[in-house]
């Protein structure tokens, strides 16, 4: 292809082949070796395509901020301003850009491997077959960050630099594991430069700022590295200590982010299923990012109405997120290293196959709710206005406001792009030459993507571990990826005596999820049970609204749910917000303590060249977060305090903080404030509120007493009611410098 050519992103092969787990790849030797060896091809400074190489796609996502090379025609003509990026975070294209993203990728790794096992088959006739099928099968690899695995830590395949490999006759070679790291060159690509974070000083004066990571010093991409100018240490024993956190003093497994990871994925499935698809458009736009820009905003919560519209953001208030769980796993990786930052994260290789597992969380998500997609139309908003999705790009000011310098190219133009189903998703150009639309990602699109994900197969103790084994299980199986959405999502097993009603497809499906990634009430009340004993029992507010028409209370249940908004560019650097539990005996003498949840805030610099990340900060744009509140966890803490009123118990219990990637504390809400306290300013406290719901599933056959609690998990999916508010937490005064 010449340089004027477009470099298409049409699928990797011919034909639909799974995507496998890493940890499964590596165990099908012929196509690792492939894998293995097509990557490191690519990286190569002199591979062709250029736009196949692997530093041009990373740089697609940040720095350089230069136009991809496979998108030549896309590129700006001369005197146009200067070229501010691709970026599709906080929007409703977030799930859908990057789905051709890691297309990309699969695809040059796959036209390298294929080479690669051209070459062995004609030095190696006999085995030819063997390695030509391996490449046909070969599709990029995820990393499931909601699995374990056997010791709950960081996947061995990501610590070590070199890998063996095995080649034809059965010998074994050692080659550079692309997976561990990513050489930078020298001199570094342009536009990598250290990163700065805040410091509040003693007197309460402006923060300023100190070096936090050295990305123009470090040769190569690190996770968790310590923080020295050149040839830092990788600290992935933090790592697996924040995955893998010891138990409590009471021998409880502490709540670790293997287990927040799954409990964020899990609240995606927790959408309901009776919304028009007209107003899936609210669903989609909560679902697909944490800006959520058709639903109110928090002053509109002070005085919500009762109309439509405050009907469908009142059940959606605090539903998940794709976006949380993503952000989540970029600063628990990085550390101060390269994931942490939006700017750089796409060097790391980790990147790609945490956005492929990103894509299959998606792709379930497609399946279990084929009817919530953004539109074309945009939303009607809280006053039944016409409103579209928008991304605003500049730096400084709107188009019409005075320019600082006019000398500046970044303040030159302000544009504001509308976001629809067929909005381009530059730069990915299909086979046609046209740009991929999100109409194109959709799993059910008729557009080709060659690839897929393999089945699930939910055991009959992950359904429902109190029901006695009754031989039911759920089979998840994708559809083609080509295939009309809902058409095979799932098929049952089930003993010849179970006796059940026709569920629909998607609602099995939603069930199986749910649980698959730990939201399981039924269980989880029946646990509690057990941690309180026989004479104590949770006190909820009264239940305000029934439960729906042909649906059963979940009872004795209530779901708790911290909701946080915040503003996400406020330190001018990726920080966590982290909740915890601080519980004092009757005595006054022991405390019960223990983390809660952590919700992650990915972003860039104040300095970075990102157009859409200057135009939200200009329009001064907040972020929404949930963390669920685990029921186990309450009962744990209500037993140690003697204290059974939920809301009581978790208003004086909880505490927070804020740090940085890395383990860094800027502040938090001690029990009892010291006497040189530091306040921080206002305007970096995070909104932090408190809500429960009672929760409902849809009467699914069983034989039991409707009337009462259940003894089993039901085989619907559980769906909330009753939405209630308890008010703020942690007011500006709990909040001190550290």
């Amino acid at each position: 292809m010449s340089s004027n050519d477009p470099y298409l992103v049409t699928g990797a092969g011919k034909d639909v082949q799974p995507r496998l787990e890493i940890r499964k790849l590596i165990l099908k030797d012929k196509q690792f070796t492939l894998f293995v060896l097509a990557w490191n091809e690519i990286r190569k400074p002199d591979y062709k395509p250029p736009a196949a190489r692997y530093g041009e796609q990373a740089g697609i996502h940040g720095v350089p901020y230069k136009p991809w090379l496979g998108d030549p025609k896309g590129r700006p003509k001369e005197g146009d301003r200067t070229f501010t990026g691709y970026c599709n975070h906080m929007s409703i294209l977030f799930p859908t850009w990057h789905r051709p993203s890691v297309m990309l990728l699969e695809q040059s790794i796959w036209e390298a491997a294929t080479k690669k096992a051209q070459k062995y088959a004609k030095d190696h006739p006999t085995e030819a077959s063997e390695w030509l099928d391996a490449a046909n099968k070969l599709r990029f690899p995820y990393w499931d960050w909601t699995d374990p695995g056997d010791d709950s830590k960081f996947p061995k395949v990501f610590r070590e630099p070199k890998v063996k490999l095995r080649v034809p006759k059965g010998a074994v070679e050692e080659h550079p594991n692309p997976l561990y790291t990513y050489n930078l060159g020298s001199p570094l690509p342009e536009g990598f430069h250290d990163r700065d974070r805040l410091e509040f000083d003693p007197e309460n004066e402006p923060p300023f700022n100190i070096p936090s990571a050295y990305f123009g010093r470090w040769k190569r991409t690190y996770r968790w590295p310590t923080h020295v100018k050149d040839n830092p240490t990788e600290q992935i024993d933090k790592l697996d200590s924040f995955l893998n956190k010891r138990p409590d003093s009471q021998g409880t497994p502490s709540q670790g982010s293997w287990t927040d990871l799954k409990k964020q994925v899990s609240a995606l499935f927790v959408y309901p299923r009776n919304l028009d698809e007209s107003d899936g458009v609210y669903a989609w736009d909560k679902f697909s990012n944490t800006r959520a820009m058709s639903h109110p905003t928090e002053g509109d919560w002070r005085n919500p109405g009762n109309t439509h519209y405050w009907d469908i953001a009142k059940q959606l208030k605090v539903a998940g997120s794709i976006e949380q769980p993503h952000n989540l796993i970029h600063l628990l990786v990085g550390g101060l290293g390269h994931m942490m930052d939006n700017d750089y994260a796409s060097f790391d290789p980790i990147f790609f196959l945490h956005h492929c597992n990103v894509d299959r969380i998606l792709a379930l998500w497609e399946q279990a709710y084929p009817n919530y997609f953004m539109g074309n139309d945009g939303y009607k908003d809280k006053n039944d206005a016409k409103q579209q999705f928008k991304q605003i790009s500049g730096k400084f000011g709107w188009k019409d406001a005075p320019k600082k310098n006019p000398n500046d190219p970044w303040e030159s133009i302000v544009s504001i792009t509308d976001l629809k189903r067929d909005t381009p998703l530059t730069p990915f150009r299909k086979a046609d030459g046209s740009y991929w639309t999100s109409d194109d990602t959709r799993w059910g699109s008729k557009v080709p993507k060659n690839y897929t994900y393999e089945g699930i197969h939910v055991a009959e103790k992950i359904l429902d571990p109190l029901r006695p084994t009754t031989g039911f299980a759920m089979n998840l199986s994708f559809a083609p990826a080509q295939a009309a959405l809902g058409d095979t999502i799932g098929d049952t097993e089930l003993s010849a005596t179970q006796s059940t009603p026709a569920i629909p497809p998607a609602e099995k499906t939603r069930g199986s999820l749910q649980k698959l990634f730990g939201f399981n009430p039924v269980p989880a009340r029946q646990h509690a049970y057990e941690i309180l004993g026989e004479s104590r029992r949770l006190i909820y507010p009264d239940i305000r609204k029934p439960s729906f028409e042909g649906y059963d209370p979940i009872y004795d249940f209530r779901l708790w749910v911290l909701r946080i908004r915040v503003d996400p560019y406020m330190l001018g650097h990726s920080y966590l917000v982290n909740i915890s539990h601080n519980v004092l005996d009757v005595t006054g003498q022991n405390v019960f303590s223990g983390p809660i949840g952590s919700i992650a805030v990915l972003t860039r610099s104040k300095e970075t060249k990102c157009g859409a990340c200057q135009g939200r900060r200009d329009e001064e744009v907040k972020s929404v977060y949930n963390i669920m509140i685990h029921h186990k966890t309450i009962a744990q803490m209500a037993v140690h305090s003697s204290e059974m009123n939920v809301v009581e118990l978790l208003q004086k219990s909880l505490s927070a903080e804020i740090a940085l990637s890395g383990d860094i504390a800027i502040a938090n809400t001690p029990t009892t404030l010291p006497e040189n306290a530091k306040p921080i300013p206002e305007e970096f406290i995070p909104e932090i509120t408190l809500h429960s719901a009672a929760l409902q599933a849809l009467y699914d056959g069983s034989d039991c007493d409707r009337t009462k609690a259940q003894d089993h998990a039901p085989l619907t999916p559980c769906e909330t009611y009753d939405w209630q508010f308890h008010g703020d937490l942690f007011p500006a005064q709990s909040w001190v410098a550290v």
